[in-house]
């Protein structure tokens, strides 16, 4: 077994290739990880070989877990590469995990964009879970233009007819579910030393918290600069985190003792 690199009462992380270190672990509750895109970036010349990483993930993950694959595609010659898409059907057809939602990161900011194509402001938080998932805390922070009324509407039946919902004459509460859409501000700041592509801390924060209860343990296989590993310890849970590059290590080890960040 790999020795840690840090470890804490709640965190610890490992200075490795993930292939080396998933095959030791089990029972992981949910991951959240953010893998390279393509060949967008440069990772210190690092290869990622992204089908054996989620088949590793699907192998780790426990009954009921959740695997949240945040990723975007590069666009060549004019056109998009479509591997996200690719590696979600891996993800269902190879390691028979279930695409349980797809998800859209919305920026508010954007890079400049070609000529010939429209602004490109999202991203895919692919959800895939290990059967049905056991957990589901769901955000309710979304303003309900209608809320106080009573609910009087119909949904349609596979055979054309129409009948009552069953929450009929129910009060719209204030605040609903979220969509599955989520506004989120980029991280991403002028020459910032830490990382060049730094997931978003409330995209971290968020997902721990719907997908997993205090005490389960959050996995980033790709941990980078531990924007995951210090949400999930924020938040009450066990992390563990792997990053191939030292540097990025250590920057994550010092984000894990600061005091905790306000939500």
């Amino acid at each position: 077994m790999i020795k840690p690199y840090y470890e804490d009462e709640a965190v610890t992380i490992y200075h490795a290739d993930c292939l080396d270190v998933l095959p030791s672990l089990s029972d992981i509750h949910l991951t959240v990880t953010s893998p390279p895109y393509d060949d967008i970036r440069t990772y210190e010349g690092y290869e990622f070989d992204w089908r054996k990483t989620m088949r590793g993930l699907s192998e780790v993950t426990a009954k009921g877990g959740v695997v949240v694959w945040n990723v975007a595609d590069q666009t060549i010659n004019g056109s998009e590469t479509g591997t996200s898409f690719r590696q979600a059907l891996y993800m269902m057809d190879e390691c028979r995990m279930y695409l349980h939602d797809t998800m859209i990161y919305m920026k508010t900011g954007v890079t400049f964009p070609d000529a010939n194509r429209y602004l490109p402001a999202f991203e895919y938080m692919f959800v895939f879970s290990k059967g049905k998932p056991n957990v589901f805390n769901g955000l309710k922070d979304r303003q309900n233009v209608s809320a106080g009324s009573d609910i009087h509407s119909t949904d349609r039946n596979r055979d054309g007819s129409m009948s009552l919902k069953s929450r009929q004459g129910a009060i719209i509460p204030e605040y609903g579910l979220r969509y599955n859409w989520w506004y989120i501000s980029n991280p991403y700041r002028r020459g910032d030393p830490d990382h060049p592509a730094r997931m978003p801390y409330k995209m971290a924060a968020d997902h721990i918290a719907t997908w997993s209860k205090k005490g389960d343990t959050v996995l980033d296989p790709l941990a980078g600069s531990g924007t995951v590993l210090r949400a999930a310890k924020d938040l009450g849970r066990k992390a563990i985190g792997i990053e191939i590059e030292e540097k990025y290590c250590e920057i994550a080890a010092n984000r894990m003792s600061q005091m905790v960040m306000a939500l």
